[in-house]
């Protein structure tokens, strides 16, 4: 049980990864229908912080509320382009992530939020490229 505590609050760090990059390219746009598509996915993303949360508690663990520094570690002067592809990057890994453990036994109580998570960012990936098209 453990190790699935340990993986769920792995994709709940990043999870927290996609709103701290999300705000950051909401500060590099300035054209309003991008940052109403930009908040969009910060309200999701924030949505499934929480259920992420509540999912590691009813499997019996704590959840861990960092954001992974693979996702929100920024070295060098980033672009808006840069900012959607890190969190496109960050949505694609929490999609993978949450698809090897959707057949996890212990999960089988959380397994339709996790797969709501999943599919919000299916939609939501599908949205930010639409920014940079």
């Amino acid at each position: 049980m453990a190790d699935v505590v340990a993986k769920l609050n792995e994709v709940l760090a990043d999870e927290w990864a996609c709103v701290r990059v999300l705000r950051r390219a909401e500060a590099l746009s300035d054209e309003p229908g991008q940052l109403e598509v930009l908040k969009r996915v910060r309200k999701d993303c924030s949505l499934n912080c929480v259920t992420l949360a509540n999912a590691i508690r009813v499997v019996g663990g704590r959840p861990t509320d960092i954001p992974s520094t693979r996702f929100t570690l920024k070295l060098t002067p980033e672009s808006f382009a840069d900012a959607t592809d890190m969190v496109q990057s960050a949505q694609r890994h929490i999609i993978d992530g949450i698809g090897t453990l959707l057949d996890e036994p212990a999960l089988k109580s959380v397994r339709s939020q996790l797969g709501q998570i999943q599919q919000l960012h299916k939609d939501d990936v599908r949205w930010l490229g639409s920014l940079l098209q």
